[in-house]
C-alpha cells in the first residue's frame, strides 16, 4: 500500500472510532450519480485472500472511510475492496421494459460503471441483509464478448427493488500500476445519452489524430524528412496510449485478446517518449544549437528501448519505472525546446505552443479533480482537447517548416539561378575574351580557325585567306606610348573592318551589337579575313585596293598618321586543306611580301623557307660540312682591257645523296637563320685558301672572291679566324676579295662598317655584290672601305637589247670609277654584251659566255689550256671553253 493507506490505518487506531459513510440515495429525480468519497469505504487486501463472504461477515475486516472525491490508490498490486450503500426510492415508477414480471416487488435496472479500463479484475457484488443477491465478474482478464454490456469501461446492469437498501461491494485488482476507482450509477437512458456524448467527443479526438497521421504521412512521402516519420509514430503511439486509457482500444481493437492489456499502456507510452524525443531532435535540429542536448536525447532513446525490451522479455510490469521515465521526458522536452527557442529556432516555438496546450489541458483536468475548478465538459475533456491542440499545433509547425524549407529552397534556387546566370555571364565573358582580342575586340586566331574549319566542310567552294600586317607600327608605340598605340590600333582595325565590308564575297565572322566583324586579330599587328572566290587575281587586286585605302592619313589627337601595311594570301585547297597549313602559308606569304618590301604576296613553294625538306636539310648541312661533302666551284673573271684571267669567284655546291643538286639559294638562307652560316663560311674560306695555295704553286697568282653573309659581319671572331687560316695556308690576304650584298651591309650598318674596316685593315679587299638591287645610299657608300662594285646580273643580261639597262650600267660604271673602285659585271651570256661592257670601260667581266662555274681541278685544266693556247682574244677565250 501507499503512504496514504498507512496514515489512514494509524489514524483509525488512535481514534478507535468508525466514521459512517453516507448512503447513496437513488431518488426519483436522480438519473446519474457519482459515487464519491463520502459514500465509499475501502479495504486493502495485500495478500488477495479475502472472499466476499469473509468481507461481509468478518468483523476484523474493517473498511476505511475515503476522505477524497478522487479515488486514486497509486501504484499497487493489492486487491482492493470498495463498498457503498444504496437506498432506492419507494415512490419510483417501475420501468416496465426492464422489470421482471415474476417479481412481487418492482425492480429497477441501474448501470454501475467503474470508469477505469486498466483494471485486470473487477468483481461486483450486490448484498442485502448479508445475502449476496447479484454477483458479476468483469475486468480486462476476460474477453469483451463475455460482458453483459460491451463498453469501454466496466459497466454492469444491476437490479434494485424500490424502497430497499443494498450494500454494493466491488473488488478490483491490477497486476501493477496505478489503480483508480471512479464509480457511477446511471439510469439506462442517462447512460445512453452519456455514451453518445462521450463517443462523439472521443470520436472527434481520434478523428483528429487520424487526420494528422494521414496529413503528415502525405508530407513524409512528399518531403521525405525523418521529422515527419517520427511525428507520425509519435501520434500513433499517443493514440494507442489514449485508446488504452479511454478503453476504446479494448472495446474496438483487441477485445478478444486480453493479454494485450498487459502491454497496451507501457509500450505505447514508452514509444511516445522515444518518438517524441526523436521528433524533437529532427524537428528543431537540436544538434545545430546544443550538442549536449542531442547527446541527452540519444541517451534517453537508448533507455526507452531498453525498457521496452525488459517489458517484452521479462515478467516485470515496470509501471513505476516507465511512469518516471515518461515524466522525466515530459519535463525535459519543453526545457530543451525552450533552450533551442532562445537560440532562434522557429520550430521550437511551435513545439512549446503545442506542449503548452497539452500542459494546460492536464492542469485543468487536475484542478477539477482536486475540486478547485468546477467539473464540466471543458475540464472533463481538457486533456483530450490539449492533446488534440498539441497535435494540431505541431502539425502546423511541420507545415510551417515545410514552408520555411520551401522558402529557403526557393531562395537557394533563386540564388543558384542568379549564380548560374552570373556563371553563364562569366563564362560568356571568358569565352568572349578567349575568342577575341583584348585590345581591338576583334575575333582572334582561335575564332578564325573555327570559321575556317566551318568553311572547310564546304569543300566544293574555293576561298582565299588574307593576312594583313601593319608595317613599322612599333614606331607609333614608341612615339605615342602603348596606350595610345592601342587606341590607334583600334581605329586602324575599325577602318580595315569597314573596308572589308565592301569586299565582294567576303565571309562574315560574327555579328555583334555594333555591327559585323569581317576581320580577325591573328597576333600583334597581324589581322586576317577570307573571301569565297576562286579567281585569285581578282582577290589580289581587291587586297591591293584595300591597302591603298588604308594608306590614307589617319587623324589621332591632332596628329596625322601614315599607316602602311603588307598582305599575304593563301588559297584553299591549293595552298592547304586544313586550318593550320593555310594560316601558316598565308604567314609565309606575308613574310615574303614584307621582306621584299612588296604590298602583297601569294604563297608558293618557291617562297617557302620552312618546308619539311628544308628543315631536314639544316641538320644534314651540318653533317655535310663536317664530312667535307660540299664542293667549291670557281667561275673565272676576265680583265676586259687585257683579256687576261684576273681571278675567280668561289661558289659553293652541294650534291645531296638523296635530293641531288641543291641550289645555294635554298640552303644558304637556312644556314643564315640557324647560325650554320658561320661554320659554312669558315669551311669555304679554308677550302678556298687551300686552292689558292695550289694555284700559287702552279704559277697562277689569281684573286679569289668569296661571298660572306651579314651574320659573318656580326661575328667578333671572324677577322681573327680568317687571318689565322690565311697564315696557316700561307695565303696573302691581298689576293682575297670578300663580297657582301647591299642588304647584308644595311642589316646593321654600324656593326657592318666596324667589321669591314677590320677586314680592310687586315689586307682583305671588299666588294659590294648585286649592286643596284639594295637600298644603300651613296652617302653611306662613300664611308665603306670598298674596293669593288659588282653590277647585278639583272641589269647586264639584257643590256644589249635594252637601252635603259645600258644607261644604268653606264651610270654605275661612272660612279664606281669616280669612287676609285673596280667595277665587275656579272651575268654576261653573249659576245655583244661583252663588247658593250668593254666599250663602256668595265674593268672585269664574269658570266656563262666566258666560262661556267667549275670544280677546282677543271678550273686548273681550263686555265692551263688558256696559257698553252696563248689566245688572248675574247673569242679565243670563249673557244677555249
Amino acid at each position: 500500500m501507499g503512504i496514504f493507506w498507512g496514515l489512514a490505518g494509524a489514524l483509525l487506531c488512535l481514534c478507535n472510532t468508525a466514521v459512517a459513510a453516507a448512503v447513496v440515495s437513488l431518488d426519483e429525480g436522480v438519473d446519474q450519480l457519482a459515487v464519491t468519497g463520502e459514500y465509499l469505504q475501502l479495504l486493502d487486501d495485500p495478500t488477495d485472500s479475502l472472499s466476499i463472504y469473509q468481507v461481509t461477515t468478518n468483523r476484523n475486516t474493517d473498511f476505511t472511510p475515503v476522505t477524497s472525491d478522487i479515488i486514486n490508490l497509486g501504484h499497487t498490486a493489492s486487491s482492493v475492496w470498495a463498498t457503498f450503500s444504496v437506498q432506492t426510492s419507494p415512490s419510483q415508477e417501475a420501468d416496465l421494459s426492464l422489470e421482471r414480471a415474476s417479481q412481487a416487488e418492482p425492480e429497477h435496472t441501474w448501470f454501475l460503471e467503474v470508469g477505469y479500463p486498466l483494471l485486470k479484475r473487477v468483481q461486483i457484488y450486490v448484498v442485502q441483509g448479508g445475502e449476496v443477491l447479484q454477483q458479476y465478474d468483469l475486468g480486462y482478464a476476460h474477453r469483451m464478448s463475455a460482458r453483459d454490456v460491451q463498453n469501454r469501461f466496466f459497466v454492469q446492469p444491476i437490479r434494485l427493488a424500490a424502497g430497499k437498501e443494498y450494500q454494493v461491494y466491488i473488488n478490483v485488482q491490477r497486476k501493477n500500476g496505478s489503480v483508480q476507482l471512479p464509480i457511477k450509477l446511471y439510469r439506462p437512458s442517462a447512460f445512453l445519452l452519456n455514451e453518445i456524448e462521450s463517443n462523439y467527443v472521443f470520436g472527434l479526438f481520434f478523428g483528429i489524430l487520424l487526420a494528422m497521421v494521414v496529413y503528415n504521412s502525405y508530407l513524409f512521402l512528399s518531403v521525405g524528412s525523418r521529422a515527419y516519420f517520427y511525428y507520425i509514430l509519435y501520434i500513433v503511439s499517443v493514440g494507442c496510449a489514449f485508446l488504452t486509457t479511454t478503453g476504446y482500444g479494448y472495446l474496438f481493437v483487441w477485445g478478444e485478446f486480453p493479454l494485450i492489456n498487459e502491454y497496451s499502456l507501457q509500450i505505447p507510452s514508452t514509444l511516445a517518449a522515444i518518438t517524441g524525443l526523436l521528433f524533437v531532435r529532427h524537428f528543431i535540429n537540436v544538434r545545430q544549437y546544443y550538442r549536449y542536448i542531442d547527446q541527452f536525447i540519444s541517451l534517453m532513446v537508448g533507455v526507452g528501448w531498453l525498457l521496452i525490451a525488459i517489458k517484452l522479455l521479462t515478467p516485470y510490469f515496470l509501471s513505476e519505472v516507465i511512469t518516471a521515465y515518461v515524466a522525466l521526458i515530459s519535463a525535459a522536452m519543453p526545457v530543451m525546446t525552450f533552450q533551442c527557442y532562445r537560440k532562434g529556432s522557429r520550430s521550437a516555438g511551435f513545439f512549446l505552443l503545442g506542449w503548452g496546450a497539452l500542459l494546460v489541458g492536464i492542469l485543468l483536468y487536475t484542478l477539477s479533480m482536486l475540486g478547485w475548478l468546477s467539473t464540466n465538459g471543458v475540464t472533463t475533456n481538457a486533456v483530450l482537447v490539449g492533446a488534440a491542440m498539441e497535435t494540431l499545433l505541431l502539425s502546423l509547425g511541420l507545415a510551417d517548416r515545410i514552408n520555411t524549407e520551401r522558402r529557403a529552397k526557393y531562395q537557394a534556387l533563386e540564388a543558384q539561378h542568379a549564380a548560374t546566370l552570373q556563371l553563364k555571364d562569366t563564362e560568356h565573358k571568358l569565352m568572349h575574351r578567349a575568342l577575341h582580342s583584348g585590345i581591338t575586340g576583334l575575333p582572334n586566331r582561335i575564332f578564325l580557325r573555327s570559321a575556317l574549319d566551318a568553311a572547310f566542310n564546304d569543300a566544293e567552294e574555293e576561298f582565299v585567306l588574307v593576312l594583313i600586317s601593319l608595317n613599322s607600327f612599333h614606331e607609333i608605340n614608341k612615339t605615342l606610348g602603348h596606350s595610345n598605340g592601342d587606341a590607334v590600333l583600334r581605329k586602324v582595325t575599325q577602318r580595315i573592318n569597314r573596308f572589308c565590308g565592301d569586299v565582294e564575297h567576303i565571309m562574315m565572322l560574327e555579328k555583334h551589337r555594333d555591327g559585323v566583324h569581317y576581320l580577325a586579330a591573328i597576333e600583334g599587328i597581324t589581322f586576317g579575313f577570307f573571301v569565297r572566290e576562286d579567281n585569285v587575281s581578282r582577290v589580289q587586286e581587291t587586297v591591293l585596293d584595300l591597302l591603298r585605302q588604308l594608306e590614307q592619313p589617319l587623324a589621332f589627337q591632332g596628329l596625322t598618321l601614315d599607316i602602311d601595311a603588307s598582305a599575304g594570301l593563301a588559297c584553299f585547297p591549293h595552298h592547304g586543306r586544313d586550318c593550320e597549313t593555310l594560316i601558316r602559308n598565308a604567314h609565309i606569304a606575308l613574310e615574303a611580301a614584307s621582306g621584299r618590301r612588296e604590298k602583297s604576296a601569294l604563297y608558293s613553294q618557291e617562297i617557302d623557307p620552312y618546308s619539311e625538306r628544308r628543315i631536314s636539310l639544316i641538320g644534314e648541312l651540318r653533317n655535310a660540312i663536317e664530312q667535307d661533302q660540299l664542293q667549291l666551284y670557281f667561275q673565272p673573271q676576265l680583265q676586259l682591257g687585257s683579256g687576261q684571267v684576273s681571278g675567280a669567284e668561289v661558289l659553293i655546291r652541294w650534291i645531296h645523296p638523296e635530293y641531288g643538286f641543291i641550289p645555294p639559294d635554298e640552303f644558304i638562307p637556312l644556314a643564315e637563320r640557324t647560325g650554320v652560316i658561320h661554320s659554312l663560311t669558315y669551311w669555304i674560306c679554308r677550302k678556298a685558301f687551300e686552292f689558292k695555295r695550289e694555284l700559287a704553286t702552279q704559277g697562277y697568282p689569281l684573286n679569289l672572291s668569296i661571298n660572306i653573309s651579314a651574320r659573318n659581319l656580326q661575328d667578333p671572331e671572324f677577322k681573327r679566324s680568317i687571318c689565322q687560316m690565311a697564315e696557316e695556308q700561307r695565303v696573302d690576304l691581298h689576293d682575297i676579295i670578300m663580297e657582301l650584298t647591299e642588304t647584308a651591309i644595311m642589316t646593321d650598318p654600324d656593326e657592318a662598317l666596324t667589321m669591314m674596316n677590320a677586314l680592310n685593315e687586315a689586307g682583305i679587299r671588299l666588294s659590294i655584290d648585286d649592286f643596284g638591287t639594295g637600298y644603300s645610299s651613296l652617302s653611306y657608300l662613300k664611308k665603306l672601305p670598298v674596293d669593288e662594285l659588282k653590277i647585278d646580273r639583272s641589269f647586264v643580261m639584257e643590256m644589249a637589247s635594252n637601252s635603259e639597262d645600258q644607261l644604268l650600267v653606264k651610270t654605275t660604271l661612272s660612279m664606281g670609277h669616280h669612287l676609285s673602285m673596280v667595277v665587275v659585271a656579272e651575268g654576261i651570256e653573249d659576245e655583244a654584251t661583252l663588247r658593250i661592257l668593254k666599250d663602256m670601260g668595265c674593268d672585269l667581266a664574269q658570266g656563262y659566255h666566258i666560262a661556267r662555274p667549275m670544280p677546282g681541278q677543271d678550273f686548273l685544266k681550263w686555265i692551263a689550256g688558256r696559257v698553252t693556247g696563248g689566245d688572248q682574244s675574247y673569242r679565243g677565250s670563249m673557244a677555249g671553253l
